[in-house]
C-alpha cells in the first residue's frame, strides 16, 4: 500500500498529462509576459490559433520607433494597437492608436510595421516649443485581434480589449524630462529670441509657496456699529495635499479664529458681528461668532442635518479694553478662549468649551466671510485688531500665534480713550457746578426781599472741589477753556449733548483761529484744543488732527498720531476721516498697506451716507461738489455770488420770464452752486413760478419733488401729484418714473409702479432701472414674489453705467462679494466705483467751496487749510490745487510744511487717481525729467507721466512725448499699445513721431499755428525727404533740380552785382565829362584866348559835344542792358521751374 502522498503525486502527474494532449500549441514559442489567449465568448467557435506579439518592441518612450508587429487571424478580424500612460495628474491615458483589418489572408502568419508617435511633452525635453514636459509614470504598448463578427467599432476601444481573442503588452520605461532628448523643430528663432532663451531656459520655474494660515486682517479695522465690514473670500487650495485634506473635512471640520477687539460701547441692537459666514446662497453658515448687548459670546454652526445650532459663553467682556478671542473647532467641539490685556504685559484667559450633538457642515469656499457687519447683521462699535484663520488647524489656545500688532498703534489707541474718559466726565460735572453756584438777574420778574436779604447777608454757597490738584495740572488746557468760554449756551441738555456741544465750539474756535490771516503760524498751539474737541466726540477735530500729523502742518510728520487720529475719526463715523482711510488703503500710501476689502469696508459706509445726505440739502454744511482748478481760468471767472454781475443778470432775466434763467438760479440757490450762498426757500420760488406760470416740464418735476420733500416750502403731495403728471405728460421721462416712484412710495400699488418704471426704463431713465432692480432685489415685482439677485443686479449694473449713485453702491457690493453665478470678484472695481460716489458727497464739496471762496477773497491760508483737508482725502481737484499753491507761493509751502516737499507730494498724489488731472502728470513729468529740489532725473518716470497725460488727451503731455523720443530715448511697448500705435509702426522713430504729432494737432485745434503743426511739417519733411534719397530716379532729378537752382541763383546774384556796377561807372563816368566840359569853359573865359569864333558860337559847339558824348554813351550801355535783362529773366524762369519741380517731388511725399 503506497503513502498518501505518493499516490496523490501520481494522480497529479497523470491528469496533467492528459490536459496537455488536449491543448493545441502554437507553432511558434509565445513569452507568457507579453502574449496571452483569452477564451471564446459563449456561442462561438474557438479561435483556431489567433495570436499577435511584437518584435523589436523598444523598452523606452521613443517617438518615430518602427515597431514589428506579427500576428494570425483565423477569422476576419481587426488588429488593435494603442499606448496608455499615466502622470501625476491623470491615468490611463491613451495617447496614440491604430487599427487595420485582415479578412482575407485567415490562418496565415502576417507582419506589419507600425510608427509609433508620441505627444512631445512625454517624449522630448523643453525648448522653446515645448514649455511644458510631463514627468509621466507608466507607459503600456498593447496590442489585441478582435474578430469582426459581433464587434462594433462605435464601442470604443476599452469595450474592443475585453472582446479580443488574442493579446500582447510591452511597459516602457519613461525617461525622466531632464534627460529626454531635443526635438529637431526644423524651424529658425531670430537671433534675439534665441538669446533670450538661452538665458531662461534652465531657470526651474517655483510654484508659489502656499500656506492654510490666513492673515485675514493686518491693520487695525475702525468699526462704527453699523452694517459695513470686511469682507474676504477663500478659493481652493493649490497645493494637493491642502486641498484633498479641506474636502475630506467638510463633515469633520477642523479650524481656527484669532481675533482681537476693542470695545467702546455695547451693540444698539440685541446681536452684533465679530466674524460671520454667508454662503452662495446668502444663507448663514459655519461659523458665526456673535456679541450680545450684554457682552456675551455666541458660536453658531450649521449642522449636517441642515439645522444652526449655537451655544452662548458668559465671558463678561468690559469696554476699552483689548481682548483676543481664539475660536477653534474640532469635530463637533467647540473651544473659546477670550484672553484680555489690562496692560501690554499681564493677560487675564477665560476658556469656554461645549460639544454639539451631530456633525458640522463646514465648507470655507462657498460664499465668503465678513469681519464685522454686513447686510445682514451690525458690525460692534470699537476696533479690531489682527486677526488670524487656520483653515486645516483646530490650535489650542496656547499655540495660536497672533500678537497684539503694530502694539504701538494700538497702545496709543487704547490711551487716548482713557484719557478721553477723563475728560467727558469733568465737562458735565464742571457745568453743573456752575450751573448751581452761579447768580441769575431777570429784568422781567421781581425778586422776594427775602431772597435779596439771604444773597447778602446769608451763607455764601461753598463748593467742594470734586478733582485733585495733579487732575487739573493734568486737564489745564481744559479747565482754562471751561472758565473763558461762554457756558450759558449748554444748559438744558443732556450730558452727551453738552458734551459734544462743548466739542463742537472748540473745534469752530480753533478753525476760525487757523483760517485768520496767520492763523497757520499756530498750528502746534492748536493742537490741545482739538484733543479736548476730538475727545468730547467732535471728530471733525480728530481728522485736522490725523492732516496734521500725518501733512507734517506745522508739526513734524508724525505718522503714529496720523494713524491713530484717522482710526478714531473714522469710528466716530466722520466722512472725510472715512474717505481718507479708503483713499490711503487703496493707494498703500503714508505707511497703510494696500488693502482693497479694508478700503471697500470706509468707501461703502461713505457712499451709503451720501446717497441719504442728498436728500437733507437744506443742512448748511453741503454744497455740490464743484471740481475746479486753481489753473482753469475761465472756469474761475463764472464764480459769482449775489452782488456779481452775472448773479444780478440771471436774476433780471428770470424776473422777464426766461425760462433757463429760472432753472439756473433755481438750481445755483438750491445747491450753493458757483459760488451763490444757499438759499432753499428762494429757490423754490423759482421752481414754482417757473412751474405754475411758465409751464415749463423740467421746472414742473423738480417743483413736485421740493413738494414731496418739503424743501423749502410745506409739504403738498396732491399739488406735487398733480404737478408730475402735468410734467409726464409733456413727456418727461423722469416725470414717468416719479409718477412710478409715487404709486410703490405712496400708495404701494406695485403693478401700477411697474407699468411707470418699464415706460420710463425703456426711454432710458436710470431711475427707473434702478427702481426695477429694487423690486427684484426685494421679492415685490408683480408675478415674481420671490426674490431675484440676478436679475436685481444686471439693473443695478446698467442704471450703474448710466452713473446712479444708489446703483453703483448696490453694484459694487456684488463686485466686492462676487456671491453670484458666473460672476468674478473684483474688489478693486468695487473701490474705483465707490470712490466716485464718494467725491460726490455734499460735505466734502462745503470744504472745497469754502476753499474756493477764500481763494478768490486772497485769503490763501484759508484756502490751503481747506484743500489741504480735501487732498488727504484723496480728491484730486484738491491735491493739484495745494500743489499750484505752493508752487506759485513757495513761502506758503516753505513756512507750514515741516518736511514734506509739498509740490512733490500733492502733484504726486493727483497722479495716483484713476481719472488724474493732466496737469498733475505733466508737473511730475517735468519734476522727473529735470530732476525737482536735488533728486535725480528719472527719464522712465518722466515718459510714464508723459504717456498718461498723453491718455488723457493732452497736447502738451503728446507733445512731450513724442520730444523725449526725438531725443532718442527708448519708450515701453505697452505705453504704445495703450495708445493705439500699432505694431509696424512702433519699428520706425518717424512713423511715430507723426502719429504722436498729427494727435497732438488735433488736441490743439484751437491755435491756428502751434507748436504740434510745426513739429508734424518737420517731420514729414525729413520723411519725403528720405523717400525721395531711396528713390534713384527722384533722387538723381531732385540732385539735377537742386544744382540748377543754386547755378541759377548764382547766375542772377552775380548780374544784379555786375548791373549795379555798371550803373555806377555810368554815372561815373557822365559826371567826370560833364567836369571836364565845365573846366574848359571856365579856362576859355578866363584866359580870352584870341579866337575867330565869337562868345556865342563857342558856347553853342561845347554844348553839341556834350549830347554827342552822352548819345555814344547810351548807344554803348543799351546792348548791355538787355543783355543782363534777358540773362535774368531765363535765370529767374528757370529757378521757378525748379522750384516748382522740387515742390511737386514733396508733394507727391505728402500726399
Amino acid at each position: 500500500m503506497m503513502p498518501f502522498n505518493l499516490h496523490f503525486c501520481v494522480i497529479y502527474v497523470l491528469c496533467s498529462v492528459c490536459l496537455l494532449a488536449l491543448v493545441q500549441l502554437p507553432v511558434v514559442c509565445q513569452d507568457s509576459s507579453h502574449t496571452s489567449s483569452v477564451a471564446p465568448h459563449p456561442g462561438e467557435s474557438p479561435g483556431n490559433g489567433d495570436f499577435i506579439e511584437f518584435d523589436y518592441d523598444p523598452d523606452v518612450v521613443i517617438d518615430n520607433y518602427s515597431l514589428l508587429v506579427r500576428y494570425l487571424c483565423s477569422r476576419p478580424c481587426a488588429v488593435l494597437v494603442d499606448v496608455v500612460a499615466s502622470s501625476e495628474l491623470r491615468t490611463g491615458v491613451v495617447i496614440y492608436k491604430r487599427r487595420w483589418r485582415n479578412e482575407k489572408l485567415l490562418n496565415t502568419r502576417r507582419s506589419r510595421t507600425v510608427l509609433l508617435k508620441f505627444p512631445s511633452i512625454i517624449a522630448y525635453r523643453e525648448d522653446f516649443f515645448i514649455r511644458h514636459s510631463i514627468d509621466i509614470h507608466g507607459v503600456m504598448l498593447r496590442a489585441w485581434i478582435v474578430h469582426i463578427q459581433g464587434y462594433n467599432e462605435s464601442s470604443g476601444i476599452a469595450q474592443s480589449y475585453h472582446q479580443a481573442v488574442a493579446k500582447a503588452f510591452q511597459v516602457l520605461n519613461a525617461i525622466l524630462p531632464i534627460q529626454r532628448p531635443l526635438k529637431n523643430h526644423r524651424k529658425c528663432l531670430r537671433w534675439d529670441v534665441e538669446q533670450t532663451w538661452q538665458f531662461t531656459k534652465n531657470k526651474i520655474p517655483q510654484c508659489p509657496r502656499e500656506s492654510d494660515t490666513v492673515d485675514m486682517l493686518r491693520f487695525p479695522h475702525a468699526s462704527t456699529g453699523e452694517r459695513f465690514g470686511v469682507i474676504r473670500k477663500f478659493d481652493c487650495f493649490i497645493n494637493k495635499n491642502f486641498e484633498s485634506t479641506r474636502i475630506q473635512r467638510v463633515c469633520d471640520p477642523r479650524f481656527t479664529f484669532s481675533v482681537w477687539i476693542y470695545l467702546l460701547n455695547w451693540c444698539t441692537s440685541r446681536i452684533c458681528a465679530i466674524v460671520h459666514h454667508v454662503d452662495n446662497n446668502n444663507l448663514f453658515k459655519t461659523p458665526l461668532l456673535l456679541l450680545t448687548d450684554k457682552g456675551e459670546i455666541v458660536i453658531q454652526v450649521h449642522l449636517e442635518s441642515g439645522q444652526d445650532s449655537a451655544f452662548k459663553s458668559f465671558t463678561g467682556l468690559s469696554l476699552r479694553t483689548w481682548y483676543r478671542l481664539d475660536m477653534s473647532l474640532d469635530g463637533r467641539k467647540v473651544m473659546l478662549s477670550v484672553i484680555s490685556w489690562k496692560t501690554m504685559k499681564e493677560t487675564v484667559e477665560n476658556k469656554h468649551s461645549y460639544v454639539f450633538g451631530e456633525n458640522i457642515l463646514y465648507n470655507d469656499t462657498s460664499g465668503y466671510f465678513v469681519i464685522g457687519g454686513g447686510r445682514y447683521f451690525q458690525s460692534i462699535q470699537g476696533f479690531f485688531g489682527p486677526v488670524k484663520y487656520y483653515r486645516l488647524k483646530a490650535k489650542l489656545e496656547n499655540s495660536v500665534v497672533n500678537p497684539l500688532f503694530p502694539p504701538s498703534i494700538l497702545q496709543e489707541l487704547d490711551h487716548k480713550y482713557q484719557n478721553c474718559e477723563s475728560i467727558k466726565e469733568i465737562i458735565p460735572v464742571f457745568l453743573k457746578i456752575y450751573e448751581s453756584n452761579r447768580f441769575v438777574t431777570d429784568k422781567s420778574t421781581c425778586e422776594s426781599y427775602i431772597s435779596y436779604l439771604n444773597n447778602k447777608f446769608g451763607r455764601r454757597p461753598v463748593c467742594d472741589q470734586p478733582w485733585s490738584w495733579e487732575m487739573q495740572i493734568k486737564h489745564l488746557t481744559l479747565f482754562s477753556l471751561l472758565q473763558t468760554m461762554e457756558l450759558d449756551l449748554f444748559f438744558g441738555s443732556s450730558d452727551m449733548d453738552v458734551t459734544l456741544q462743548f466739542g463742537r465750539q472748540v473745534f469752530e474756535m480753533v478753525s476760525e483761529s487757523l483760517s485768520s490771516h496767520g492763523g497757520l503760524g499756530f498750528v502746534r498751539s492748536m493742537i490741545p484744543y482739538l484733543q479736548i474737541s476730538s475727545c468730547c466726540g467732535y471728530h471733525r477735530a480728530s481728522y485736522f488732527l490725523a492732516v496734521i500729523h500725518e501733512a507734517g502742518l506745522g508739526v513734524p510728520v508724525d505718522s503714529l498720531q496720523g494713524y491713530v487720529y484717522s482710526l478714531i475719526g473714522a469710528q466716530g463715523d466722520e466722512r472725510l476721516s472715512l474717505l481718507h482711510l479708503g483713499y490711503v488703503h487703496m493707494q498703500g500710501i503714508d505707511g497703510y498697506p494696500r488693502d482693497y476689502d479694508l478700503s471697500y469696508s470706509y468707501y461703502v459706509n461713505l457712499a451709503k451716507q451720501t446717497c441719504v445726505d442728498r436728500w437733507k440739502v437744506e443742512e448748511t454744511e453741503q454744497c455740490t461738489t464743484e471740481h475746479i482748478h486753481l489753473t482753469d481760468e475761465l472756469a474761475l471767472k463764472s464764480q459769482t455770488n449775489e452782488k456779481h454781475d452775472i448773479y444780478y443778470y440771471l436774476n433780471y432775466q428770470a424776473q422777464r420770464g426766461d425760462v433757463e434763467a429760472q432753472r439756473t438760479l433755481a438750481r445755483m440757490l438750491f445747491w450753493g452752486q458757483q459760488g451763490v450762498s444757499k438759499n432753499i426757500e428762494a429757490a423754490a420760488k423759482w421752481y414754482a413760478q417757473s412751474a405754475l406760470q411758465m409751464k415749463d416740464a423740467q421746472a414742473m418735476y423738480d417743483f413736485s419733488l421740493v413738494l414731496f420733500k418739503g424743501h423749502g416750502v410745506k409739504k403738498n403731495i396732491s399739488l406735487a401729484l398733480q404737478m408730475m403728471k402735468q410734467a409726464a405728460s409733456k413727456g418727461l421721462v423722469k416725470a414717468i418714473n416719479g409718477l412710478g416712484w409715487y404709486y410703490s412710495t405712496y400708495k404701494a400699488d406695485m403693478k401700477t409702479a411697474v407699468k411707470y418704471f418699464e415706460k420710463a426704463a425703456q426711454n432710458g431713465s436710470r431711475d427707473a432701472i434702478y427702481n426695477l432692480g429694487i423690486l427684484h432685489l426685494n421679492g415685490q415685482y408683480p408675478g415674481k414674489p420671490t426674490k431675484n439677485e440676478s436679475a436685481a443686479f444686471q439693473h443695478f449694473y446698467k442704471a450703474s453705467l448710466l452713473g446712479h449713485v444708489d446703483a453703483i453702491v448696490e453694484t459694487s457690493q456684488y463686485y466686492c462679494t462676487g456671491n453670484l453665478d458666473n460672476f468674478t470678484r473684483n474688489p478693486e472695481t468695487a473701490v474705483l466705483m465707490l470712490k466716485n460716489v464718494c467725491g460726490q458727497n455734499g460735505y466734502l464739496g462745503y470744504v472745497i467751496r469754502r476753499a474756493l471762496n477764500a481763494y478768490l477773497k486772497g485769503t490763501w491760508e484759508e484756502a490751503l487749510l481747506n484743500y489741504l483737508l480735501a487732498a488727504e482725502a484723496g480728491i484730486e481737484v484738491a491735491q493739484t490745487n495745494v500743489a499750484h499753491m505752493c508752487e506759485e507761493n513757495p513761502d506758503l509751502g516753505r513756512h507750514h510744511f515741516s518736511t514734506y516737499d509739498c509740490e512733490w507730494r500733492y502733484y504726486n498724489h493727483s497722479t495716483f487717481n484713476y481719472l488724474g488731472s493732466s496737469y498733475g502728470f505733466l508737473k511730475m513729468g517735468d519734476y522727473y525729467y529735470y530732476g525737482h529740489n536735488n533728486q535725480s532725473q528719472d527719464i522712465e518716470m518722466s515718459i510714464l507721466m508723459y504717456a498718461n497725460a498723453a491718455l488723457t488727451d493732452s497736447s502738451q503731455g503728446i507733445f512731450n512725448l513724442a520730444a523725449i523720443i526725438e531725443e532718442g530715448h527708448e519708450i515701453p511697448e505697452i505705453i504704445f499699445n495703450k495708445l493705439g500705435i500699432n505694431k509696424a509702426d512702433q519699428l520706425e522713430r518717424t512713423a511715430v513721431l507723426e502719429n504722436l504729432y498729427r494727435r497732438c494737432k488735433v488736441q490743439a485745434a484751437e491755435e491756428l499755428l502751434s507748436p504740434c503743426s510745426l513739429a508734424l511739417f518737420s517731420v514729414q519733411v525729413k520723411v519725403a525727404w528720405k523717400k525721395i534719397m531711396n528713390h534713384p530716379v527722384q533722387a538723381s532729378l531732385a540732385y539735377i533740380t537742386g544744382t540748377i537752382i543754386v547755378t541759377a541763383f548764382l547766375t542772377s546774384l552775380v548780374h544784379c552785382i555786375s548791373n549795379k556796377r555798371t550803373t555806377s561807372d555810368t554815372i561815373q563816368e557822365q559826371g567826370d565829362i560833364t567836369r571836364n566840359v565845365q573846366e574848359n569853359e571856365n579856362t576859355d573865359e578866363e584866359l580870352h584866348v584870341s579866337s575867330t569864333d565869337t562868345p556865342a558860337e563857342n558856347h553853342r559847339n561845347s554844348g553839341l559835344d556834350l549830347i554827342r558824348c552822352r548819345i555814344n554813351q547810351l548807344t554803348e550801355a543799351v546792348p548791355n542792358l538787355l543783355y543782363s535783362q534777358h540773362v535774368g529773366e531765363w535765370t529767374f524762369t528757370v529757378l521757378g521751374v525748379c522750384i516748382c519741380l522740387m515742390h511737386i517731388i514733396f508733394m507727391m511725399h505728402f500726399l
